[in-house]
């Protein structure tokens, strides 16, 4: 499988993927483009987590596009060996990014940083965006302008709010939905 770098200073460069029974079903171009463009005057110097982040796809298109640094968190020991290959591959410096190989659920915890943007791309029809979306909105990842982006199949349909995320916007892509949440500001009365 070829995977190729869209945008940014390393546009058209190629990412390793896994082929056989380890291939896996990657962000699509089209939804990478659509995300980067989105977002594109806000990336840079940027800090971003690319959870269930497979070999890295998403995160390293940021890093393409000038963010300062990148997280990735992958389950699959296999991949996240992957994620690190394109890393150094790209020549990245270490303290652009790094790679923890743990699920989603230890691997937040495991974080002490806030992020810009978060982007999740959770395995489909395994409805696990809601839960994943709740355990963001009860951790110190975030701040007032972090942008939460989730990447799944129609037949999954988050809620508008969730603990203390709400969404923003919703984007069709084919088969793909991106909802975008944003962390709610509390407001006084006072």
């Amino acid at each position: 499988m070829k995977i190729r770098i869209i945008t940014g200073d390393l546009k058209h460069k190629n990412l390793f993927a896994p082929t056989g029974k380890h291939k896996i079903r990657s962000t699509t171009s089209l939804v990478k483009k659509a995300v980067i463009d989105i977002f594109q005057r806000k990336i840079e110097d940027s800090s971003v987590l690319d959870l269930f982040a497979g070999i890295g796809n998403v995160g390293i298109e940021f890093l393409s596009n000038r963010a300062k640094k990148a997280v990735f968190i992958e389950m699959n020991f296999h991949n996240a060996a992957i994620i690190r290959r394109n890393l150094e591959e790209l020549k990245f410096p270490e303290e652009k990014y790094s790679v923890i190989n743990d699920t989603a659920e230890k691997g937040l915890a495991r974080l002490h940083e806030q992020f810009d943007f978060i982007f999740m791309d959770p395995p489909y029809r395994q409805n696990m965006v809601r839960d994943i979306l709740a355990r963001i909105s009860d951790l110190d990842i975030i701040h007032g302008d972090t942008v939460i982006i989730a990447e799944h199949s129609q037949q999954e349909k988050p809620e508008e709010r969730i603990g203390r995320l709400f969404r923003t916007d919703s984007r069709k892509y084919g088969s793909t939905i991106l909802d975008f949440y944003k962390k709610q500001s509390i407001t006084s009365d006072g």
